[in-house]
């Protein structure tokens, strides 16, 4: 039973996640490799800002040797300048 409850009180935090506008890991990764196609994920991280969370995804775009910053705002799925 314990369980259950667990997973309950997951799925209603997604929930409210989802009715507050905010997007998942995956979704932010897919909206990256949307912008960048053939670039490869090093790292993914949501950060809490004071106003809402941004996504902090770390890519390597194919060619290059340097890796870039690229900010997903974690309301819309926008990517940031």
């Amino acid at each position: 039973m314990a369980v259950s409850s667990a997973q309950g009180a997951g799925s209603a935090r997604e929930n409210k996640r989802l009715q507050e506008g905010k997007i998942t890991k995956n979704q932010a990764e897919h909206f990256v490799l949307a912008k960048y196609p053939g670039a490869k994920i090093t790292k993914c991280e949501l950060k809490h800002g004071k106003d809402h969370s941004v996504w902090v995804v770390d890519i390597v775009k194919p060619g290059a040797r340097d890796p870039m910053q690229v900010q997903v705002d974690g309301r819309t799925g926008k990517i940031l300048p």
